[in-house]
């Protein structure tokens, strides 16, 4: 999605990456009529699960023993439509924005 996002609209994508924490939050917040977080739900009431293969999950695996969250490990590895060595240098380019 946001590799799209940077072929549509660069200069939209830069501002997201210089601003990760808050562009998260924001997207996080609770909506009027929502029910808050998808991540503060329960794991049975999340609309859907992702699917990686073996090799996938390996490629995860090498991702998070770099030092990073599982989390934003997978939310990188998807957002890179699944490609390790973008998603490694995401990481790796954007690490200062994602320590608290």
């Amino acid at each position: 999605m946001l590799q799209e996002l940077g072929k549509q609209n660069p200069q939209l994508l830069r501002l997201i990456q210089d601003h990760h924490a808050e562009f998260l939050q924001l997207i996080n917040e609770p909506h009027e009529g929502s029910e808050g977080d998808i991540f503060d739900q329960p794991e049975q009431d999340m609309p859907h699960a992702i699917n990686v293969t073996p090799a996938e999950q390996e490629a995860i695996e090498r991702l998070e023993a770099m030092g990073f969250e599982r989390a934003l490990v997978i939310e990188a590895f998807l957002a890179c439509d699944r490609n390790e060595q973008l998603a490694a240098n995401y990481l790796l380019e954007n690490a200062g924005d994602f320590e608290d």
